[in-house]
């Protein structure tokens, strides 16, 4: 008897966590379709400069990686540096866009839903206990505006994070420490966070113009 009855609770809590998600998938969409094609190009304007900048300090690491299983350590200790170097004027241009994008943020009345980080697609266990962070605060803000705010922070410190712990790396792997071999390897963990960290903030950036062009939308049919 208790069985059935507990049964019945989960298949009902099921059934309802499904239908929010499915929900929550519609309203995303409804939002998505009042994106200007002003606003479209002007994302996709952005997305092309960030994934250029990413996809050369991608270019560089893979190289270095490819060198040094070749035996070439120096080569590969130079190209590593290089890779850190592009990634050191990246992050604080990804920074600067956060912030507008937190500033342009307070103009808008309406924002549209964001989801919380997902710490399953970070791997640096200080990145990914930011995402668990995220995870917590998103459920106990009441506004979107709020969450929203909240997950360009996140995003933010993780950028920061990252930088410090690849600099680590870098600075130990080219002052030849006994134990930067193990810092090869977290080179590739941060390289993977960085992209994942990118995309949430591209689609930050696309969450914020559609709330803008919603408010535009909003003050026309005012005026009507």
């Amino acid at each position: 008897m208790w069985w059935f009855i507990g049964l019945t609770i989960l298949g009902g809590a099921v059934i309802l966590f499904l239908f929010g998600l499915r929900n929550e998938r519609a309203v995303e969409r409804d939002w998505e379709l009042l994106l200007t094609p002003r606003g479209e190009k002007l994302y996709h304007n952005i997305r092309r400069r960030v994934d250029s900048e990413m996809a050369l300090a991608d270019m560089t690491y893979a190289e270095a990686f490819a060198v040094r299983e070749l035996g070439s350590v120096d080569e590969a200790k130079h190209l590593v540096d290089v890779g850190f170097r592009v990634i050191e004027q990246f992050s604080p241009n990804m920074l600067k866009l956060l912030a507008a994008m937190a500033t342009f943020s307070r103009m808008v009345s309406a924002m549209a839903p964001v989801t919380a980080l997902r710490p399953k697609d970070f791997r640096l266990a200080q990145i990914v206990s930011l995402a668990y962070l995220n995870s917590v605060l998103h459920q106990f803000l009441v506004s979107t505006s709020e969450r929203y705010r909240l997950r360009l922070y996140i995003l933010g410190r993780s950028f920061a994070v990252g930088t410090k712990y690849l600099l680590d790396s870098t600075r130990r792997i080219l002052s030849e420490d006994p134990e930067a071999e193990r810092d090869w390897d977290q080179i590739q963990t941060i390289r993977h966070d960085f992209q994942a960290l990118t995309d949430e903030s591209l689609d930050s950036l696309k969450v914020l113009l559609t709330s803008l062009a919603a408010e535009r939308r909003e003050d026309v049919l005012r005026g009507l």
